[in-house]
């Protein structure tokens, strides 16, 4: 029984100390190409529907529309990435270049419909963090959605919502104001202010009439 015992935590060793095998350059390639098209699926639903949607459908029935097409694009992108998760692992920046791994890490990003694979891919890229890959702005980015994504406020300030002047806020709050700063500066981000200022200004360019309307004629940006 000893010897039964010996060989069973013997081998449960050997296979956590397995290392994960090299992604060949082909196999790099052939990768770096099916992110580059799932990103432009991604990107092609992230914004508002095209006008000629509006046009045929009217705003409410357009959206309705876009939004369901989003949803339906949004589960291919993700079964595509844990397709290539199982293959090879957490695809990070040290693995297959920075553009590609922010292509890697976009639908993830957006799986708001798949709280615990989020959270499973933050977990394997902290891991990779820990293995020396310059990823962290996309784990600060992922730790704040899931926060958001279960109720609770953030540590990075990185998802935001708008007040009635349109200035960018903190969705559900922080956890802590007063080292929010340090913690981005660690992760790679830009300032608090920075970001919110550019976000503000962005929102402002996406809904410039709806703001004249209401006499606000230029993003309120903090000072």
């Amino acid at each position: 029984m000893k010897r039964i015992i010996l060989f069973v935590v013997m081998g449960t060793l050997i296979l956590g100390c397995k290392k994960e095998r090299e992604i060949t350059q082909k196999e790099k390639e052939t990768i770096i190409a099916e992110l580059t098209k799932i990103k432009a699926i991604d990107q092609k639903y992230a914004g508002i529907p095209p006008a000629e949607l509006f046009e045929t459908y009217g705003t409410k029935k357009a959206w309705e529309i876009f939004k369901q097409k989003r949803d339906s694009v949004g589960i291919e992108n993700q079964n595509s990435i844990k397709k290539l998760y199982k293959a090879y692992g957490y695809l990070g920046e040290k693995k297959i270049g920075e553009e590609a791994a922010t292509n890697f890490w976009l639908p993830i990003q957006h799986a708001d419909n798949d709280i615990p694979f989020q959270q499973e891919m933050l977990e394997a890229l902290k891991k990779e963090i820990e293995k020396g890959s310059a990823d962290k702005y996309h784990y600060a980015m992922l730790e704040d959605r899931v926060n958001i994504n279960l109720n609770k406020p953030q540590r990075f300030g990185t998802q935001v919502t708008y007040n009635g002047k349109g200035q960018a806020i903190p969705k559900i709050g922080l956890i802590d104001s007063t080292k929010v700063d340090s913690l981005r500066n660690a992760f790679t981000l830009p300032s608090l202010k920075e970001y919110y200022n550019g976000m503000t200004e962005m929102h402002f360019e996406m809904n410039k009439t709806m703001f004249q309307d209401k006499g606000i004629l230029e993003p309120q940006l903090y000072p």
